[in-house]
């Protein structure tokens, strides 16, 4: 059995899903600049909403950012070993 035999199944996402998964674990992403994807995400149970912390107080709400959840991690973490195992089989 191969590497990529026994890798997880990687669910089939659009490609914009994908790159705003990446987006969100590289850096705070506010939630009102892609509300309806980071919906999707979060009925995934891929990300959630949570307050951006400041390090001075502000007399405004805090702004939501997209965080990855366990599971939105675990994906992106399997996406990659899943997309390594098919360049080192075309490389071979």
């Amino acid at each position: 059995m191969t590497q990529l035999q026994r890798s997880t199944t990687i669910p089939q996402l659009n490609p914009t899903i994908w790159n705003t998964l990446e987006l969100v674990r590289l850096r705070q992403t506010p939630w009102h600049k892609k509300q309806a994807v980071f919906e999707q995400l979060q009925s995934l149970g891929l990300v959630q909403a949570i307050p951006q912390t400041t390090q001075t107080p502000s007399p405004f709400p805090a702004p939501l950012i997209a965080m990855l959840t366990e599971e939105g991690r675990q994906l992106l973490e399997a996406r990659s070993n899943h997309q390594d195992a098919l360049i080192k089989l075309l490389d071979a």
